[in-house]
């Protein structure tokens, strides 16, 4: 008996082992592509850091958890196959501070091939490095999509139902404030501060009159234009989104609007 129980314990092991090791080995080139977004998340992260927490300076993967910018598993610094190291300098004098951030696999050619670099300028490079880390000297990495952007359509959506069921209820008839919002569960803490993504969000309010109903209009624009994003993003009370490349001032209802 307590052999057949040592043998089970034995079986069960095992397959957990094998299903921890399956889910942590996805093939390279899947590991790849999320080291690359793994890599944009947290420079857009360092930017709004800052910009807000960092008094000009910008921090480490615990700062960053520590801010709400980035989550647990990102601020391990290992995360899809890949090992991700953040290096800062500080603001000296005169000399603005900078930072670095390389991906470079686990596991060279099991878990990845290429290394990555980004650093302050946001220029993403990458090569295959043998497993050693890539540079400020390796190739531009092209065509890259531009992830802020899609989330933060997704955010400024999120913005505008909160308003919408807002007004119907807590607001009785009136629009909310980004923490009023937030207070009643609407949104989360991170988008209740305006920041999010590489993004400032910003809400304008016309209130209601005797011969007019209450609207708002939310806009939502890059922290470091070029950097964070391109596109600045406006919806309002119709719900229909327009964004044109602003060089970082804000959209506007006269803008184009987008097919999402």
């Amino acid at each position: 008996m307590i052999k057949k129980l040592f043998a089970a314990a034995l079986f069960c092991t095992l397959i957990s082992a094998f299903q921890t090791s399956a889910k942590a080995f996805y093939p390279p080139a899947h590991n790849e592509r999320f080291a690359v977004r793994t890599l944009q998340t947290l420079h857009s992260a360092e930017v709004t850091y800052q910009a807000t927490a960092g008094n000009g300076n910008f921090g480490s993967l615990a700062n960053l958890l520590q801010a709400n910018l980035i989550d647990a598993a990102t601020a391990s610094g290992n995360k899809n196959g890949y090992h991700f190291v953040v290096q800062t300098t500080a603001m000296n004098g005169n000399t603005p501070a900078n930072f670095s951030i390389t991906a470079t696999p686990q596991r060279y050619r099991k878990t990845g091939r290429k290394s990555f670099y980004i650093n302050t300028s946001g220029v993403m490079r990458g090569a295959d490095k043998n497993g050693l880390p890539a540079t400020a000297d390796d190739p531009i990495i092209e065509n890259l999509c531009l992830p802020n952007e899609e989330c933060t359509i997704s955010s400024i959506r999120t913005l505008h139902s909160a308003e919408v069921t807002y007004q119907a209820t807590y607001g009785n008839g009136s629009f909310g404030t980004l923490n009023q919002l937030a207070a009643v569960g609407l949104v989360n803490e991170l988008l209740a501060r305006g920041y999010a993504n590489g993004y400032n969000h910003t809400i304008a309010f016309t209130p209601r009159t005797t011969t007019s109903e209450a609207t708002f209009s939310i806009s939502a624009v890059p922290i470091a234009y070029g950097v964070t994003g391109f596109r600045s993003f406006y919806i309002a009370t119709d719900g229909v989104i327009h964004a044109a490349d602003r060089h970082g001032e804000p959209a506007t209802a006269d803008d184009p609007v987008i097919e999402y």
